[in-house]
């Protein structure tokens, strides 16, 4: 076979960039450090298996090198901690979400929503919540939450007389939930504009569009890809321009009319209850002009409440109804406890009844625990060089995961068999689906634990109260529906649902 000096020169030019790469890439690991799991492909490391083999190869990992331990995966490592550390890094100030959220190089989010270049805003969301939507006034907002919820379902899955297959992936739960989020957000007048609904429901599924792209040039070095993937958004390409404009216009005369009033009324003022209201009030949010400016720090606040509620709980009320559908043999004992609290309530729930939905609320909990993602989809960035208290080691910069399934699946706190739905314990254990623990740590945990879970679980009872006196609600296969997984990280299966009418 005959070569060309252009061949062998171009195999050498290969070879001496790849052994480069392989010199600059190759993980310097010191020595207290938590073990590198060994790897048998060059710069590649672990990814294909943290990409196609996760929840395999994570279970090996922790069972050879122990709690916690480092990986190699896109160019980068990571510390992977499980049911042992993990509660030191959610305890620790040293470890960040907000900054791993915002320095992120598979995408920086500061691109798209410009209010997270600023430390602070990720504190200002979470004391937001906090002050407006705490556990103690989420009574205020019931009678709206369950009225909201019900012209979502009528409007997204209406009349079954004859059984209808309800596509999940469209997004239906996602609408469902924007309608009562909208209106604790931008006020009961704005909820009602469907435009503004359908651009709260829209928003995170166009966000996400943006974050899907694997970090394929971060073998290189993570900035390339950073640099590489935020050039549309350089060139003015922006998916979710069109649902700022949206609630930019709608949101202009309801804050103009706020302060004008206020002006005119004084003390006799009546400030509505919600986000906008409050925020208005807030010396660090609070105006008296609405200028374009504004409005774009306001909505891009208000877009990224939307991002971490509307999200995650539509998501997980299509994972318990997937869940529920799927498990006939709970069918009976959980309907006929929503019968006897509407016959209580009369159909108007109040926070009393919400409380009484024992079965449902660990019926829920079991869902949040078992829904399958190996990894929290969210990490820590360690702002330090920091020592866990076994006396292992992580360098200043470092991206942390939690292994979720090791905290979620451990035989001491869930028995000899952990993967097994437990419809009840959490009834028998006395622990509510929002109760953190250090077992159950799909709300965080400390003092960074979610401040929204009370209202998401809230959402989620009331959802499914309604849904489940209304409908019987199977899967397609009379089965437990196979969840899609994206690497480490899941999401509902899209088989549908079949919904039917009950009999009255």
């Amino acid at each position: 076979m005959y070569f060309s000096f252009e061949t062998i020169t171009a195999f050498v030019g290969v070879f001496i960039v790849t052994y480069i790469i392989y010199w600059v890439k190759k993980p310097r690991i010191s020595k207290n450090e938590p073990p590198m799991v060994p790897y048998k492909i060059p710069i590649i490391g672990h990814t294909l298996n943290y990409l196609f083999n996760a929840e395999k190869f994570l279970a090996e990992c922790r069972q050879q090198h122990g709690d916690p331990f480092n990986i190699y995966v896109f160019g980068q490592v990571n510390t992977i901690v499980g049911n042992e550390i993990a509660q030191e890094v959610y305890r620790t100030d040293t470890f960040s979400k907000s900054s791993a959220m915002r320095d992120g190089d598979s995408f920086p989010l500061n691109r798209v929503l410009k209010i997270l270049e600023y430390p602070e805003t990720l504190e200002q969301v979470a004391k937001t919540i906090r002050e407006v939507i705490s556990a103690a006034k989420l009574p205020l907002y019931t009678e709206r939450m369950q009225k909201q919820l019900m012209i979502s379902i009528n409007k997204e899955i209406g009349d079954c007389s004859n059984p209808k297959l309800i596509i999940t992936a469209n997004s239906n739960f996602s609408s469902m939930i924007a309608r009562p989020v909208a209106d604790i957000l931008v006020g009961q007048e704005i909820s009602k504009n469907e435009d503004v609904v359908k651009a709260f429901a829209d928003f995170t599924k166009d966000f996400a569009s943006i974050l899907v792209i694997p970090p394929i040039l971060s073998f290189i070095h993570p900035k390339v890809h950073s640099q590489v993937i935020t050039l549309p958004l350089r060139f003015g390409w922006n998916p979710i321009r069109k649902h700022m404009i949206t609630l930019k216009e709608h949101l202009r005369p309801v804050l103009e009319k706020r302060l004008k009033d206020k002006e005119i009324l004084g003390d006799k003022y009546e400030p509505p209850l919600d986000i906008i209201e409050y925020l208005l009030n807030d010396p660090e949010y609070g105006t008296k002009v609405i200028t374009d400016d504004y409005l774009n720090k306001i909505c891009e606040f208000l877009f990224f409440i939307v991002v971490v509620s509307i999200h995650t709980t539509s998501r997980h009320i299509t994972f318990a109804l997937y869940d529920f559908a799927g498990r006939p043999e709970l069918w009976d004992d959980i309907y006929e406890e929503q019968v006897r609290i509407d016959k209580e309530c009369i159909g108007e729930l109040s926070p009393q009844h919400i409380n009484k939905m024992v079965k449902l609320d660990s019926f829920v909990r079991e869902s949040l625990r078992t829904f399958d993602s190996a990894l929290i989809p969210l990490p820590h960035k360690c702002l330090e060089s920091y020592t866990f208290k076994n006396g292992m080691s992580i360098p200043k910069g470092r991206i942390v995961q939690t292994y979720l399934m090791d905290i979620h699946y451990n035989t001491t706190a869930y028995g000899p068999e952990p993967r097994s739905f437990l419809p009840y314990h959490g009834l028998e254990n006395n622990f509510s689906a929002s109760k953190i623990d250090k077992n159950y740590l799909i709300f965080g945990s400390g003092k960074h634990a979610c401040p929204g879970r009370f209202l998401a679980v809230n959402e989620i009872k009331i959802g499914m109260h309604k849904l489940i006196l209304n409908y019987h609600i199977k899967t397609p296969s009379g089965k437990i529906e196979e969840k899609i997984h994206f690497g480490p990280f899941v999401s509902p299966p899209v088989s549908g649902l079949i919904f039917e009418n009950r009999k009255k």
